[in-house]
């Protein structure tokens, strides 16, 4: 295991409903950056509509694209977890002041590309809620030491 490092981060998100509508942010963020036994951990605070998170997304690239695996932890108002392995459906949940919403995350691709400056990881998804398929997302996190 190595000691965290500090890197900056952006993070862009696309969201298209079901409807075609979009929905399309830009972040700039600093965060740190550990490799563990579990995989790379990227962590960072992220703040949507007033309302703060820490977020710890946890990447290990396997022997093929994919092989590649991703877990987004989420710890704020709305606090949950949600499992990225392409080519399946995995449940997961988030958790808010009115109580527990299921969701579920139909993942396509985890893309993870690193080098000694930085890297990227790549989110290609569907959510689902109540078993409704509710919007298809990519979200693109790239870091520099």
């Amino acid at each position: 295991m190595t000691e965290q490092q500090k890197v900056r981060l952006r993070v862009v998100s696309r969201m298209v409903d079901p409807d075609g509508g979009v929905m399309e942010t830009k972040n700039a963020r600093r965060g740190t950056l550990c490799d563990t036994a579990d995989g790379l951990v990227l962590a960072y605070e992220d703040e949507q509509e007033g309302e703060r998170a820490q977020i710890e997304l946890t990447m290990r690239a396997g022997r093929t694209p994919g092989e590649n695996r991703a877990q987004m932890l989420r710890k704020g108002m709305m606090s949950g977890r949600l499992a990225f392995v392409p080519g399946q459906r995995m449940s997961g949940s988030y958790v808010t002041i009115y109580g527990e919403i299921p969701v579920a995350v139909d993942t396509r691709r985890v893309g993870i590309l690193r080098s000694t400056e930085g890297g990227c990881l790549t989110l290609d998804y569907d959510v689902y809620m109540g078993g409704e398929k509710t919007s298809s997302a990519v979200m693109e996190i790239t870091w520099r030491v």
